[in-house]
């Protein structure tokens, strides 16, 4: 199928000349990370399952018609009336996350020592879930109790590395090929004395950084690269590292009507932390080197660093209900309304290369001992915030459940989850005019998510519990085999397993999670023309697989 080039910005690109039309869209990881985009909306909203208690999580966070569970005010609070006594938990964490880049090649072959911080895994300790559930009201009457909570389950990780490397690529695929194209499109310029200031739109600082770092030059006649021959090839390097994680705290109620209808309401606040370093590197390599006079200048090589930090908070609503017609039989339905986020952003970006100095130095630069130049730009920060920060909102979920007991000692139980992706909203954005609804609408789908989970007492203080999450893809047709600017999630499948040690009044569950999460096809960089595809730049592509194994442990008390 032929591929489909989309930037994380509606707008394009166009150059208007005497001669010709031409649209050109920009993009790739180092591309548009000044901005929230559509792509970063879609990932703070995405449904990952590796949170809750390590019960939830050992039986696949299938809860919707289960409760008694710190998960349940995430999931669905009906089940936070199920409670008989008071319950307090804490639950740490331990992950491990591996991330494999399809199409790679070695990283470190030729990369300076600078640049060897990156690494394809990373593990963390956490906190997934802590809280305290306590019965207010306890009666012999039609409304048999009434139990309150506060609750925090970490609903979003956001740690993962993944690194790749593609050698031998041609001198026109380089990072100052698709600069000079855009300076000369947007007509970009320096002043009269030949500076560049980075000005009020961040979109343009990689390309003045390109000129700061002799990656592009300018003339009367426009932009142009003075630097590189035609005779190199150019190894190229890409590493993106992100952190942080949404954490939901919520104050959560839910009611018991004679053990039979369960009602449950919460309100959930949300706190945004992501972080994301987008590396990109080149080395220019020559089988014979130019002559001085040929090219006096040649770079040996480039460094591009990019860092964008979201930080924010979210408010939602989620309603349950869960009934027990019969002992072995539970149901659950449970509606969350989507999340109103308010995110700040901060964004800085650095380059860094080395020039060699082949002929005479025409232009009298300040040389090192072996004829080489070092050279580094570093914008400043730009921050939206206040005011001038984004809103936008998540889409709303729909969750039924069921759950069948078994002989007093068997538990199963399955849920289904729907997510209406298409209906993420943008609300407002320093950028004025700008709107993703349309973009959200033609490429997003629905979401579907299917849990199930099991637990079986084999003794009587010995629960051992097992689970199963599949999520499908969220692209429509035609977009499956899409290239996006960032990486998108598309199918997840998560395996679970676990067991409980049950005392009278305290309790230790243990959990493994381990998930497989499949992304879209992305490149470092491209620009792609629209009027001559003979014209387009672009970089490797690469596929993303990420595996991420989860150790969660449980300790609780029960007044």
């Amino acid at each position: 199928m032929k591929r489909v080039f989309l930037t994380l910005i509606v707008a394009v690109a166009t150059l208007f000349s005497t001669e010709a039309q031409a649209q050109v869209n920009f993009g790739g990881t180092t591309f548009n990370n000044d901005i929230l985009g559509w792509g970063d909306m879609y990932n703070l909203s995405f449904t990952s399952h590796n949170y809750g208690t390590a019960r939830s999580m050992a039986m696949g966070n299938a809860f919707t018609a289960l409760g008694a569970d710190m998960a349940s005010a995430t999931l669905n609070p009906a089940g936070i009336g199920m409670y008989t006594q008071g319950d307090i938990n804490i639950s740490p964490m331990m992950q491990f996350t591996k991330s494999e880049m399809k199409g790679s090649e070695p990283y470190y072959t030729n990369v300076a020592k600078r640049d060897q911080d990156f690494r394809d895994h990373s593990e963390r300790f956490g906190l997934s879930s802590f809280g305290l559930v306590y019965p207010v009201f306890r009666s012999t009457g039609a409304l048999t109790n009434i139990n309150f909570g506060i609750v925090y389950n970490r609903i979003a990780d956001f740690n993962q590395n993944y690194m790749g490397a593609s050698t031998g690529n041609p001198y026109t695929e380089t990072m100052a090929n698709l600069f000079c194209t855009l300076s000369n499109i947007d007509g970009l310029t320096t002043d009269q004395d030949g500076r560049m200031p980075f000005g009020n739109d961040p979109y343009y600082w990689g390309a003045v950084l390109a000129y700061k770092n002799g990656l592009t030059n300018k003339d009367d006649q426009g932009w142009y690269i003075d630097r590189i021959g035609e005779g190199a090839t150019i190894d190229q390097y890409s590493a993106i590292k992100t952190r942080g994680s949404i954490g939901e705290y919520a104050l959560t109620m839910g009611m018991n009507f004679i053990d039979k209808i369960f009602f449950g309401l919460t309100l959930g606040i949300q706190s945004v932390d992501y972080r994301r370093e987008t590396f990109y590197g080149e080395n220019y390599i020559y089988k014979s080197y130019p002559s001085g006079e040929e090219m006096p200048y040649q770079l040996d090589y480039m460094n591009y660093m990019q860092r964008t930090h979201y930080s924010g908070s979210g408010v939602n609503i989620k309603l349950g209900l869960a009934a027990r017609p019969v002992d072995w039989l539970r149901i659950g339905i449970a509606y969350h309304s989507p999340t109103f986020y308010n995110i700040a952003m901060r964004y800085d970006a650095e380059m860094w290369s080395q020039t060699y100095s082949a002929g005479n130095n025409p232009d009298g630069y300040n040389l090192g001992p072996q004829g080489y130049m070092y050279d580094e730009a570093y914008t400043g920060v730009w921050e939206d915030s206040g005011p001038y920060s984004w809103d936008f909102r998540s889409p709303s979920r729909l969750l039924l459940g069921g759950a069948v007991t078994l002989l007093k000692r068997v538990i199963i139980s399955a849920d289904y989850e729907r997510s209406w992706y298409q209906t993420t909203h943008l609300q407002s954005a320093p950028i004025k005019g700008l709107s993703y609804a349309s973009t959200m609408d033609e490429i997003f789908k629905g979401g579907d998510t299917v849990r199930v989970g099991a637990e079986g007492y084999v003794l009587p203080f010995l629960v051992l519990r097992a689970g199963y999450i599949w999520s499908g893809n969220t692209l429509r047709d035609g977009y499956q085999n899409a290239i996006f600017t960032h990486p998108i999630a598309t199918t997840n499948s998560y395996i679970t397993a676990g067991l409980g040690i049950q005392f009278d009044i305290c309790y230790i569950d243990l959990a493994y999670q381990y998930n497989v999460a499949k992304y879209s096809d992305f490149k470092s960089f491209y620009a792609v023309d629209e009027t001559d595809p003979a014209q387009t730049i672009e970089s490797k592509t690469f596929g993303l697989k990420t595996d991420r194994h989860i150790a969660v442990l449980t300790l609780g008390f029960r007044f």
